[in-house]
């Protein structure tokens, strides 16, 4: 029944919904957005 999982149906298109960027393939995509979108910018003084 799969009442308290997670789904992983989450569509990973080839463009950062962010940033714009384009890339090869979905996986690369998925590792920009967890690696650049997930931790809050830095800002400078």
């Amino acid at each position: 029944m799969n009442l308290f999982r997670k789904q992983q149906t989450q569509e990973v298109g080839l463009m950062c919904k962010i940033c714009k960027m384009e890339f090869s393939n979905s996986e690369r995509t998925m590792r920009h957005m967890v690696k650049a979108h997930s931790k809050p910018q830095k800002t400078k003084k």
